[in-house]
């Protein structure tokens, strides 16, 4: 047998808070009320609201210290050169492209992260040097009622080593405004108009992986808030209730429309797409759910394949999708046909010697144009088709005057389906570049919110499927012994969700490891 476990008396069990606890209880007692926001925003994006209302309420409210950190603010600290204005650009814009490109210059040179982590670092030492650096085995210790916001964060990675260090303390918030208003807002700061739009486009999505991909980290955030001047007035009770789910202080039941998107959500999960998953859900003027769908293949007697059917021929099955197929061989023959042409085929001879490398960049050329974009050739119902036909099958005309909801923005070919089901009102939560509805049909589609003559199609609004589960599912008690309503005190009630002090520090050390690899800080 081993020698017998040695019992260290400064260990964080071993404080006066913790005598005559159970061991449940004393791992609770470590568990830290900090909490951490990032925002995310398409640029132009009405945040600075938002982020001030968020910081008033918990300071207010729930007696919390909050400290916004511009990410912003290291690319600054940090640049690789001095900024240099742009010629036939305005200040504003030399500008913003600067911080961008240094951005990332400093995600290439360094990590796709560096961002956060310097965020990260800046958090682990201020809290050493409030509490002292043993304060993780203090026998004082007490969880400080801190909070950080992220402002904002631009790039995949950023969010998923938050995610990864700060897991049930963490969540964040994606904030969108309409194209119009961005483009307004910018204006209003001294961009030109087709300056806002190229900045706009650059803050979206860039096509490497140190880039900007706003659109792409926006899509994982916890909380969604669509903020125009049309309901930003809306915005502090939002954010009132979004805080009342953290904490658990007030019986919060979900809305018509996140039930709704959970249901689609949910629904993606049954799709076995070698793309993408995509779920719907349709309900009828007064908010009952009429069907749901998802991207799959259809099968012989109707619906779609499913896991268990004997003669399931799903395309993970054949192990190809016939979309990406029928692309490369549209791409072969557009390409033979080019060549068939002499003076074409001259191009790609040299000493009477066809060039097949040459010919290959070219053919790759053509199948990265819009060929890339073409979808008719899927074998998969499309997860709003497939909600439309079920419900028109089993509801007849309660459709009409209804709302569709899906994880992803519909394409055009749905769009169409959309317009002639008589469904009223469209919410997504993933864009969809490829998507030419509003260019076919702008007539009977819209993405202007104040525009009730058409199908409006609208960014989601609420809290995310991710944590549906989460946050409505109740955790404590709603009533006393009397059964009487619980009321809490704000200024001391903890979040729902948390993490042990001791384990959370401890991530944030192995975070910012890179950092001391690098010499950008010292250890």
């Amino acid at each position: 047998m081993g020698s017998a476990l040695k019992i260290d008396s400064t260990s964080l069990f071993q404080t006066k808070e913790n005598k005559g606890k159970n061991t449940k209880e004393k791992v609770i007692n470590t568990y830290t009320e900090e909490l951490f926001f990032s925002i995310c925003s398409p640029i132009g994006s009405l945040k600075e609201p938002a982020i001030a209302l968020l910081k008033d309420q918990l300071e207010k409210k729930y007696k919390y210290v909050v400290k916004k950190i511009k990410l912003s603010d290291f690319i600054e600290e940090h640049k690789i050169r001095d900024f240099e204005a742009l010629q036939g650009k305005t200040e504003i814009f030399s500008k913003y492209d600067f911080k961008i490109k240094m951005g990332n210059e400093l995600r290439n040179t360094y990590t796709s992260q560096i961002l956060t982590e310097l965020a990260i670092a800046e958090i682990h030492t201020e809290r050493a040097a409030e509490l002292g650096d043993n304060h993780l085995k203090d026998s004082e210790y007490k969880s400080r009622r801190y909070c950080y916001i992220f402002d904002s964060l631009k790039n995949k990675d950023e969010l998923s080593l938050l995610r990864s260090v700060y897991t049930d303390n963490f969540y964040q918030v994606g904030i969108f405004s309409p194209l119009d208003e961005r483009i307004e807002n910018l204006i209003s700061k001294g961009f030109s108009r087709p300056e806002a739009e190229e900045i706009i486009h650059i803050d979206e999505y860039q096509n490497f992986d140190e880039g900007q991909n706003v659109r792409g980290t926006f899509v994982e955030s916890d909380f969604f808030l669509r903020i125009s001047k049309e309901n930003e007035i809306e915005l502090a009770s939002k954010i009132e209730r979004y805080l009342d789910l953290i904490f658990e202080s007030q019986v919060v039941t979900p809305t018509i429309e996140e039930t709704s998107m959970f249901y689609a959500k949910s629904a993606a999960n049954n799709s076995s797409c070698l793309s993408r998953q995509v779920g719907a859900s349709i309900t009828d003027y007064y908010g009952n759910l009429l069907s749901t769908g998802w991207n799959d293949v259809p099968k012989y007697g109707g619906n779609l394949y499913r896991d268990g059917d004997i003669n399931d021929n799903r395309c993970f099955l054949k192990q190809f999708c016939s979309n990406d197929k029928e692309k490369d061989l549209l791409t072969d023959n557009i390409a033979e046909i080019l060549i068939s042409d002499s003076n074409i085929k001259e191009l790609f001879t040299t000493n009477n010697v066809f060039d097949i490398v040459k010919f290959n960049d070219f053919k790759t050329k053509i199948r990265y144009s819009k060929v890339k974009d073409l979808i008719e050739f899927s074998r998969s119902v499309h997860a709003e088709m497939h909600a439309i036909i079920l419900g028109s099958q089993i509801t007849g005309s309660q459709m009409i005057n209804g709302k569709l909801y899906c994880t992803t923005y519909p394409c055009h070919n749905c769009a169409r389906h959309i317009i002639l089901a008589g469904i009223k009102e469209v919410y997504y939560i993933e864009p969809y570049v490829k998507s030419l509805c509003l260019k076919l049909h702008n007539d009977s589609i819209t993405e202007d919110e104040k525009d009730k003559s058409k199908v409006r199609i609208l960014i989601f609004d609420g809290v995310s499927p991710r944590k549906y589960q989460i946050f409505f599912t109740n955790f404590g008690e709603r009533k006393n012994k009397n059964g009487d309503l619980t009321v809490k005190e704000l200024d001391k009630i903890k979040p729902k969700s948390s993490k042990s002090l001791q384990a959370l520090s401890e991530l944030e050390r192995q975070a910012i490891h890179s950092l001391k690899e690098y010499g950008i800080i010292s250890d």
